[in-house]
């Protein structure tokens, strides 16, 4: 490490060491911290290449020697950007340092934790399992369904003009709703996994039947998100099956993605 390098007034800095993979390194923050939201909160991602290659031992020491005063530090290293769960290691400061793995999604809720004092990096570790990384417990099961009123989505997306295939969907959901059509029911799910289950068929193979409009928006929307609200709406075509698939944010019922499938007449 350059001895140049100095450490930023952070409360609790995330540091990058590994630099092999900038596109798993973004999806791995993205996942653990999300996209501008309070779950950033409190850590900080310190990266640059004065940290590339740096060993574990070798970041302690010279925090040692600089003493920026953090209680906590959280490293993301080769086995953060290799390892299927991409733990994270979180250190407490103190000499000597004690050290525990973290699952990417289990680590602003602890970092959280230990900050606030409602836990210590014991208490983490007791909870540990057998390899040594603590996960995050399982949670209740959020309710699935969920019954949204239109107006609510309307009101959220305003007047436009919004980007590509959401700007036609803003315009057949005001012709939805003027059909009468006050509510849809859309239902929780996991954004990664309908990814997965959307990609295994390109759109060709279903060219034939469908004309489809936003399918690759909606898998970058997808690829973003954590869990969605899913619905659709269907469309006056008078072909079955002609509609809108759409996904939504939960909390802000803000509109992520959507993609149009229209049935060919046979």
């Amino acid at each position: 490490m350059e001895s140049a390098v100095s450490f930023p007034d952070v409360e609790f800095p995330l540091f990058r060491l590994e630099y092999s993979n900038d596109e798993v390194w973004t999806e791995i923050v993205q996942g653990a911290l999300g996209v501008g939201s309070e779950r950033t909160d409190p850590l900080t991602v310190v990266e640059g290449p004065e940290f590339d290659g740096v060993d574990v031992d070798e970041l302690l020491a010279r925090l040692n020697e600089d003493d920026p005063g953090y209680l906590f530090v959280a490293v993301a290293d080769e086995r953060t950007i290799e390892d299927l769960e991409h733990p994270f290691l979180i250190i407490a400061a103190a000499k000597p340092s004690s050290r525990l793995r973290v699952s990417a999604d289990a680590v602003a809720s602890v970092a959280s934790n230990l900050l606030l004092g409602n836990l210590s990096l014991k208490d983490f570790t007791a909870a540990s399992d057998s390899t040594g990384t603590y996960r995050a417990p399982e949670r209740a099961e959020e309710p699935q369904e969920r019954t949204v009123q239109v107006d609510e989505i309307v009101e959220v997306m305003g007047q436009g003009p919004w980007p590509g295939p959401l700007e036609a969907f803003r315009i057949d959901l005001l012709d939805y709703r003027a059909r009468a059509g006050f509510r849809v029911f859309t239902t929780l799910i996991d954004a990664q996994s309908a990814r997965e289950r959307k990609s295994k068929r390109p759109v060709s193979y279903y060219a034939k039947y469908w004309d489809v409009y936003g399918h690759n928006e909606y898998l970058d929307a997808l690829r973003e998100s954590g869990r969605v609200l899913a619905f659709s709406i269907h469309l006056p075509t008078g072909f079955s099956g002609s509609r809108w698939d759409a996904i939504l944010d939960p909390s802000t019922l803000r509109v992520l993605g959507a993609e149009r499938w229209l049935k060919h007449s046979m």
